[in-house]
């Protein structure tokens, strides 16, 4: 590898000197890769392009530039592409806004519970100390596709980020409950890796 510059983001380094990976094969993606060192096995980090918050981005996938948009560093939406190790395909439509406040945490899971278009319970967990917060639900299965959804706020600054995220299963629905309830907690753990990036605001 070319140690000329070891501290080179990917995109600025000789794509042959990168990982042969789905993500860093893909120069839109590649983007918003912030090393060639995995954060954990399979995962490379990612800085989003408000640079709110960043998060372990998957090998295997790619974020669609087509679908992408940002608004300054007021709302960025964008749809990940994934495919699994297990031949699955897998989307994750993310879309961040700077001005949801902890007070008004309800309001946000209502929107999330509608855009899902189902009615679900979401747990509380701890995701970085006292920073921020995620909050999780299982939508369920329905036809081909089985449903994990999260929203992560901010607590230091204003700030929530929606996570919607879908797995293809063709096998019978025994075996695609068996596999969501395996995947879970993988989603779980990956959604614990969004981390807001608090700066002081005036």
């Amino acid at each position: 590898m070319d140690n000329d510059k070891p501290n080179a983001k990917p995109s600025e380094m000789n794509p042959e000197d990168l990982p042969d990976v789905r993500a860093f094969n893909d120069e839109f993606t590649r983007d918003f890769l912030q090393s060639t060192e995995e954060t954990r096995p399979g995962y490379y980090p990612f800085l989003s392009g408000t640079g709110a918050y960043k998060m372990d981005f998957p090998a295997g996938g790619i974020v669609g530039e087509k679908g992408y948009g940002i608004i300054k560093e007021k709302k960025e939406g964008y749809l990940i592409g994934i495919e699994n190790e297990d031949g699955t395909g897998s989307s994750i439509t993310i879309n961040y806004y700077s001005h949801p406040k902890a007070d008004d945490i309800e309001i946000h899971l209502e929107q999330l519970e509608d855009r899902l278009g189902t009615d679900v319970e979401f747990k509380k967990m701890n995701s970085d100390g006292d920073k921020q917060l995620l909050y999780f639900t299982d939508a369920g299965l329905d036809g081909e596709f089985y449903t994990f959804a999260g929203y992560v706020q901010n607590e230091v600054n204003n700030g929530g980020i929606e996570v919607i995220y879908n797995t293809r299963c063709i096998d019978s629905e025994e075996k695609c409950t068996e596999r969501k309830e395996k995947e879970k907690e993988r989603v779980i753990k990956w959604m614990k890796s969004i981390q807001f990036v608090n700066k002081d605001r005036k």
